[in-house]
């Protein structure tokens, strides 16, 4: 089992310390990323690494408008966009565009040209650093996909029953029960990104569409790779500098719900084995000063722990038929991290038993010195090898880590000083303040989710969650 973390590093937001006036100062951004805007309002960064001259160039381009912008009549509009800029512009043809994409289009994650979330849009694109005509086309087709669509209504009929998109959404699974449950109470009801487009739509509905929510001011151009600045800024308002048009309708946000205390069961389709997930939900605060930093490290470090020890406990064989998996991310405005039991309806009471057993353990006693110490030492040795790790690390990572960085609201350091204030961190952890933030953290109960194969006799998800809170509850506080 290994904690996993969509971004760097994730806040810990049910941990309050007094931190100094040192502590509180604003995180300063990493230098090496440049940023721009044009006349329009067309924003751009960009990392430029020549002293990376194998780097690959990473492009990405985000409309910050998704399917959450769409009204009754536009339902599938934000897919149906860039599904007809894919097929045709007006300087490409289709034959064109079909020999030019698969040169560009990302072979690691996001593994598509273009992604369609709730809100945002955002076309992906992976060039070779010594072909300058081919960052030359992509960027001229990259302009016109963001440009007003010129489709008659008979082309968007047949384009919006075409099964065979190469887009993908985000996040996955929006259509399963889960999501919908989990949507609840959110303006994202209703609002899936990736819909059919809404029957008897027009070009005209379209175009209005698009001068709402595509105009240049709600679009940001990220590279990274290994190009000259000044000339990758002068394509950038050649390709881009004609756009007009300027956002008057500020767009709803992608916020997600408080998850409900309630514990709750789906048969789905999705999984082929019983699955728990114990889920701790909160707000998420982004990461802009030295003081929400060392609390986001303070959080990765007790998870860290949590999920040692229960690798151990549960790898010495008292666990039957068990897979358990530890996990955080960030999504809608919410910092979620879910410990997932993957066992057999059969051994799932007796393995949530000794998972919550061990949690109690923690709850009250902590971790020992010997395991803060090791952990500590390990972070330490990491930490040594950071920026001979980051010097390796792919163009396709760091644009992720940027992107996730923007999405949350967080500020991204540079790798040095990353380095600098990470060590001040670890040389002023003690096992006492360790200990504290696992026992707030394990006084809130989880939620528990429980999602079984279909067509599986549906189990009492009640009765599990009944045993996990006699269990973890004091005798004394269930009084």
């Amino acid at each position: 089992m290994q904690f996993k973390y969509l971004l760097s590093a994730l806040s810990g937001v049910m941990f309050m310390w007094v931190g100094s006036a040192a502590q509180a100062e604003a995180l300063k951004a990493d230098p090496a990323w440049q940023e721009g805007k044009l006349e329009n309002g067309f924003k751009w960064q960009i990392l430029a690494t020549p002293h990376r001259p194998s780097d690959k160039i990473e492009v990405r381009l985000e409309v910050h408008a998704g399917s959450l912008q769409e009204g009754i009549q536009q339902t599938g509009f934000s897919y149906l966009l860039p599904h007809l800029a894919m097929e045709k512009t007006d300087s490409y043809e289709s034959d064109e565009i079909q020999s030019l994409l698969p040169l560009i289009t990302p072979e690691t994650e996001p593994k598509s040209l273009v992604e369609v979330s709730y809100d945002y849009t955002r076309y992906n694109l992976s060039l070779p650093t010594n072909k300058p005509e081919l960052l030359k086309e992509a960027f001229g087709w990259l302009s016109e996909a963001v440009s007003p669509p010129t489709a008659s209504n008979g082309l968007i009929q047949l384009m919006s029953n075409d099964p065979l998109s190469p887009l993908i959404t985000f996040p996955a699974g929006v259509n399963d029960a889960w999501w919908h449950y989990r949507i609840k109470n959110s303006p994202l009801v209703g609002h899936e990104p990736g819909r059919a487009v809404a029957e008897g739509a027009t070009a005209e509905r379209l175009n209005e569409f698009y001068l709402k929510w595509y105009t240049p001011d709600s679009m940001t151009l990220y590279v990274v790779g290994n190009v000259d600045r000044r000339a990758m800024v002068e394509q950038i308002n050649k390709s881009f500098g004609g756009l007009s048009g300027k956002r008057l309708t500020p767009a709803t946000i992608a916020a997600l719900s408080a998850l409900p205390a309630t514990p709750v069961n789906f048969l789905s389709q999705g999984v082929e084995k019983d699955r728990l997930k114990l889920v701790w939900d909160d707000p998420w605060h982004p990461i802009v000063t030295k003081l929400s930093l060392e609390r986001q490290w303070l959080s990765m470090i007790a998870n860290d722990m949590i999920a040692n020890r229960l690798n151990q406990k549960m790898g010495r064989g008292s666990a039957k038929n068990a897979a358990l998996d530890f996990a955080c991310q960030i999504q809608f405005q919410r910092y979620h991290c879910d410990l997932t039991i993957d066992t057999p309806l059969a051994a799932m009471k007796n393995n949530l038993k000794l998972v919550a057993a061990e949690l109690v353990k923690l709850e009250k006693d902590g971790v020992t010195e010997a395991e803060f110490n090791a952990l500590l030492a390990e972070q330490k040795e990491q930490l040594a090898q950071i920026i001979s790790t980051y010097a390796k690390t792919d163009t396709a990572q760091i644009m992720a880590q940027r992107l996730l960085a923007e999405k949350s609201g967080s500020i991204t350091v540079s790798p040095e000083s990353y380095q600098e204030l990470r060590q001040k961190f670890l040389d002023g952890l003690d096992l006492m303040t360790v200990n504290t933030r696992i026992n707030r953290l394990l006084t809130i109960n989880p939620t528990l989710v429980l999602t079984q194969p279909a067509g599986e006799p549906e189990e009492n998800v009640r009765v599990l969650s009944e045993q996990l809170e006699a269990i973890m509850t004091p005798a004394d506080v269930a009084k």
